[in-house]
């Protein structure tokens, strides 16, 4: 069975002088943190990646007692598509996080997730469980993004 959603995450509101308004920049070093170093977003995991070339590399992801190896290429200030590598022993999965600019400092965060789902039991919805879950990581992600960029992390080089 095929899993395949997609959501939007509003980063920066105008309208609401009250939320700070992040750059396309801080965004997108906030983006390419995550893709490179998830665990810091989500302590239950563990990472390390190699580089490949200028804008890709390859992670290895363990969560819990399962591991997964993922090509990640990075477009710069628009878009990181990640794609599991097929001579692993894993799930098909592919995910896109792209950044929409909808009008001049109108940031948006694109989330499209593909994956095999296995169907264990009739009963339990897995998928809507999975869809769940990857809204609420992602919301914290922006979450800590923006805290990050608050203490101007993103002023100094990150790689």
């Amino acid at each position: 069975m095929l899993l395949e959603f997609e959501h939007i995450i509003q980063v920066n509101d105008l309208s609401n002088k009250a939320i700070a308004v992040l750059t396309r920049n801080q965004l997108w070093q906030g983006l390419v943190l995550r893709a490179r170093n998830p665990d810091k977003f989500n302590h239950a995991l563990q990472c390390k990646h190699e580089e490949l070339e200028e804008n890709e590399f390859i992670r290895t992801v363990q969560a819990g007692g399962t591991s997964f190896c993922e090509r990640v290429t990075l477009c710069p200030e628009q878009k990181i598509c990640t794609k599991t590598v097929p001579d692993f022993d894993q799930i098909n999965a592919q995910s896109i996080t792209s950044i929409e600019e909808p009008q001049t400092g109108s940031l948006f965060v694109r989330f499209h997730y593909k994956r095999d789902l296995d169907v264990i039991d009739e009963g339990v919805d897995v998928g809507e469980h999975l869809k769940a879950a990857y809204v609420r990581l992602d919301r914290d992600a922006i979450a800590i993004i923006r805290m990050l960029a608050d203490v101007e992390l993103f002023d100094k080089t990150i790689n």
